[in-house]
């Protein structure tokens, strides 16, 4: 019986971690322009789309398990290592998560869209990218604009159940710099 009982708790415990609820979905990041200099805002819109039947995700209310990244084109190779800094604990593997979870049921017709609002500004030597919600500021060295105007907006959703997740689909955008 002990045996059967420790089987039994080791085969949920693995499927409870394993449970990629962002799995069979496209996601986006959708700008309300596709180019901005400093001193503009900007809409991103998140959206999230189940690629056949409805399903059910989950998204920490705090939006915690959604990372964005601004990219200049010279730093797009070192982002992967941006988002092992910040996912490598994952989820609380004693505690109960529930309450700080909402969960959504998405189809086709009605996939999870949330809207951010930013803004961009600039000192003397970067220009800035804020969204507030996310707790995001991310920081660009102009001289890697001047050379490239065009900057990369990639990101990853993060599963609430574990460490699993799945990107964004990359959007580019263009920043002007004067």
């Amino acid at each position: 019986m002990k045996n059967f009982l420790t089987i039994f708790l080791i085969s949920i415990l693995g499927v409870s971690c394993s449970k990629n609820d962002f799995k069979n979905t496209n996601l986006y990041l959708e700008f309300d322009k596709e180019e901005y200099q400093s001193n503009d805002n900007f809409e991103l819109t998140i959206r999230i789309v189940p690629i056949e039947n409805e399903k059910t995700i989950g998204i920490y209310k705090n939006l915690n398990n959604i990372e964005i990244s601004f990219l200049s084109k010279g730093e797009q190779f070192g982002f992967h290592q941006v988002l092992n800094e910040r996912f490598i604990e994952g989820s609380s593997m004693s505690g109960d998560d529930r309450e700080y979870i909402e969960e959504f049921t998405i189809s086709k017709d009605k996939p999870f869209e949330k809207k951010l609002f930013g803004k961009i500004s600039e000192s003397e030597n970067e220009i800035i990218f804020e969204i507030s919600e996310l707790k995001l500021t991310k920081k660009i060295n102009k001289n890697d604009l001047i050379e490239d105007q065009n900057i990369l907006v990639k990101g990853i959703c993060r599963t609430v159940y574990g460490i699993e997740g799945k990107s964004f689909e990359v959007k580019e955008l263009k920043i002007r710099v004067e």
